[in-house]
């Protein structure tokens, strides 16, 4: 039973980290699209003021604008159809994470003990 556990936590990890992965590189190619398509590209390239996760001033204000749906505003509607399919994904993710974090409090509760 612990070994049919852990292999269950550990498949769910490798699905969340397989999911991340692209939509953390299409983060960074909306937020050069948007630096190109703003004229940032200075501010999108600087590495001061950068928080523990590595994100950038700019990284930030371009998170912050997608969950907001700030970017519906913008006029590329290559940026637009980005943004969306990024704000989904971002939301997937995070019911992906709860769910995952939910999954190893009760293995971990209630098959482990």
């Amino acid at each position: 039973m612990n070994t049919s556990a852990i292999a269950v936590l550990v498949v769910l990890g490798v699905a969340y980290a397989a999911f991340a992965l692209p939509v953390i590189n299409w983060f960074i190619t909306y937020c050069d699209l948007v630096a190109k398509a703003t004229g940032r590209e200075n501010e999108r390239q600087r590495f001061w003021n950068t928080d523990d996760g590595g994100m950038n001033s700019f990284e930030r204000e371009q998170l912050r604008g997608l969950r907001s749906g700030d970017y519906l505003g913008l006029t590329d509607p290559k940026i637009v159809a980005l943004g969306s399919k990024l704000k989904r994904r971002m939301r997937h993710l995070l019911w992906m994470g709860v769910g995952l974090v939910v999954t190893v409090v009760v293995v971990v509760e209630f098959v482990l003990r």
